[in-house]
């Protein structure tokens, strides 16, 4: 599971919310985080393994997780497609740098090798979780893991 490619700018619509006085200052950075939606293929082998990874995600990483500024995450499977669908909210500022934190962290960087030998990159020149998003030696930057997708609808 990464979140290592860029983060588009937000909507216009959520690039200009303005802050509500009324309004606990959770529930502002709530309205004001950026939706993402991330997709990649499972090996339906693998299917059992990582449900099971996933009823008992190591306490570390979901710590790391909400560290670095990203909630209310799930994870979505299409038997037929064998697609995951990844579904959370960013609340931080500077998603670089949470991202960095993530790469940084061992337990993470574990997770990640293991929930990849599950899964299939549908992101053309993808390499790993831990690569996505860091510069290639090539000098480009490499792939996200999971594949970034468009909202095209949301009702709050």
């Amino acid at each position: 599971m990464s979140w290592l490619a860029p983060v588009k700018p937000a909507s216009q619509s959520q690039a200009q919310a303005q802050p509500q006085a009324n309004v606990s200052p959770e529930a502002q950075a709530q309205a004001q985080a950026r939706r993402i939606h991330q997709i990649v293929r499972l090996n339906p082998a693998h299917y059992a393994a990582y449900k099971e990874s996933h009823a008992n995600v190591w306490p570390a990483v979901a710590a790391q997780i909400r560290q670095s500024n990203i909630t209310d995450y799930s994870i979505a499977y299409d038997r037929e497609s064998s697609l995951l669908f990844a579904s959370f909210k960013y609340t931080g500022r500077d998603w670089e740098a949470d991202m960095a934190a993530m790469r940084a962290h061992e337990p993470t960087r574990r997770w990640w090798a293991m929930t990849d030998g599950f899964q299939e990159s549908v992101n053309p020149g993808a390499v790993s979780s831990e690569k996505g998003g860091t510069v290639g030696e090539d000098g480009k930057k490499v792939p996200g893991w999971w594949k970034e997708c468009e909202e095209v609808f949301y009702l709050p």
